[in-house]
């Protein structure tokens, strides 16, 4: 019976710390991956043996910092899931899919995470897991880091491929548009709020940056929605500066939600 393994290589936020970096020796199944940190050139070997035998062996840039075991579709085959950080304040990791068959190592599939965290559960009880996560696309576009906001993004897995499938969880997604309009709140009460005084004027670390950047996200998950037409009323509504249009124009033609 062939031997088969899939393989699945999820990134997750890490701080840019040597400790941090830990050398991991795994084990499933009749394979080991091993995995060792080189502090001197910031290198990191994967190793992945059977039994006796080296099947496998890669230097990679970014550190490995965890591997687990799922069976995220569902399909009786445990997907194992290895955690990349390529190192710095905010970015970057990776989600890449890779399968064990006849003892060879083959890459199928990746995602650029960018700086979202994600965590796996089963969302529709159907037995098979998704991996939510955020769409990071809005950072440092408004405002800085800190006041980024981000909307829901979720994948599944099939057919040896990657697939978004935020569309179909409307809840998430409401949930996730409720929560920005939270935070919007203390914005449209607070009287010290200050327009920016001409359209080009820079909204960078400003009040109006801030609540450009929450809006931006919310129009992002109407999107997903089908309904992007509620999240430009929506900013039609609550932002009154001069350069709401240009704001808008942003998200129509940069970000293509139109």
């Amino acid at each position: 019976m062939k031997l088969l393994i899939a393989i699945f290589i999820l990134v997750s936020i890490a701080t840019d710390s040597i400790a941090q970096y830990k050398n991991l020796n795994v084990k499933f199944g009749k394979y080991t991956f091993l995995t060792k940190f080189d502090t001197s050139n910031y290198l990191t070997t994967l190793k992945i043996r059977k039994g006796k035998n080296t099947i496998y062996y890669k230097i990679s840039e970014f550190p490995i910092t965890g591997i687990t075991q799922y069976d995220l579709n569902n399909d009786g085959v445990e997907e194992i899931l290895l955690d990349l950080y390529s190192g710095g304040a905010h970015c970057c990791t990776y989600l890449c899919a890779a399968r064990i068959e006849d003892d060879k190592f083959k890459i199928m599939d990746t995602i650029f995470w960018g700086n979202s965290f994600y965590k796996i559960e089963d969302v529709d009880n159907n037995g098979k897991k998704e991996i939510i996560g955020v769409n990071d696309m809005f950072a440092y576009t408004f405002t800085n880091y800190a006041q980024s906001e981000f909307q829901v993004l979720i994948y599944a897995f099939e057919n040896n491929k990657f697939i978004e499938v935020t569309p179909k969880f409307p809840k998430i997604i409401e949930k996730d548009i409720e929560n920005h309009r939270d935070e919007l709140k203390p914005y449209l009460t607070d009287s010290s709020f200050a327009c920016p005084q001409s359209i080009d004027e820079d909204t960078f670390n400003t009040d109006a940056g801030a609540v450009k950047a929450i809006l931006a996200p919310i129009v992002a998950d109407y999107y997903s929605l089908n309904e992007v037409h509620k999240g430009y009323a929506l900013v039609d509504s609550i932002y009154k500066c001069m350069d709401k249009n240009k704001f808008i124009d942003t998200l129509k033609n940069v970000y293509k939600l139109k």
